[in-house]
């Protein structure tokens, strides 16, 4: 505007019109650079099958807003991790096993009379925590996958593994009669 002389030579109409063109250049400018580093998508959820209420109640159980949540929950997919539905008790979970642990060293080291005897119970409770607390992070973080959890527990039992062949067959069947 100041190339041009308007603001020293132009009306006041000229001027709104002007500084109305270098807002429309600037935000098509401003677009394009956004486009360019970052992608957008465009989503659509029915309320007739109510996809959005049940999207909206589990971004609100998350205490996200709805956009935040469908990215958080889309990455935590290709990331194949879990989104945990309040941080904040994660966390102080967490920070609670660690005192607990730091509670029974001083605990431990205290009471016992013998050197061995205290190293190898602290030892066995040191143990038990670390277990619980990787357990903790892995089931709240990062949940076995379904594949993982069936191979697990035919592992425990083998007998479920015929017992889930049988089923499959039966659904199987089920399923090629519909057809037909």
């Amino acid at each position: 505007m100041e190339a041009l002389g308007i603001l020293e030579n132009g009306s006041d109409e000229e001027i709104k019109r002007a500084k109305k063109a270098y807002r429309k250049i600037y935000f098509t400018k401003h677009k394009r650079i956004q486009r360019a580093s970052q992608k957008e998508f465009t989503l659509r959820f029915s309320k007739e099958n109510e996809e959005f209420a049940k999207l909206d109640f589990l971004a609100k159980q998350h205490k996200m807003k709805t956009i935040k949540f469908i990215k958080s929950a889309v990455m935590a997919y290709i990331n194949q991790t879990y989104i945990v539905p309040d941080r904040l008790q994660i966390a102080t979970l967490e920070q609670l096993l660690s005192q607990c642990l730091n509670e029974i060293q001083r605990i431990v080291k205290q009471k016992e009379r013998f050197r061995y005897e205290r190293e190898q119970k602290y030892e066995i409770i040191e143990g038990k925590i670390a277990q619980l607390e990787n357990e903790m992070h892995r089931v709240l973080k990062c949940p076995y996958t379904i594949e993982e959890l069936v191979i697990k527990a035919i592992e425990e039992k083998p007998r479920l593994k015929q017992d889930l062949l049988s089923i499959l067959r039966v659904q199987k069947d089920d399923h090629q009669n519909q057809i037909t």
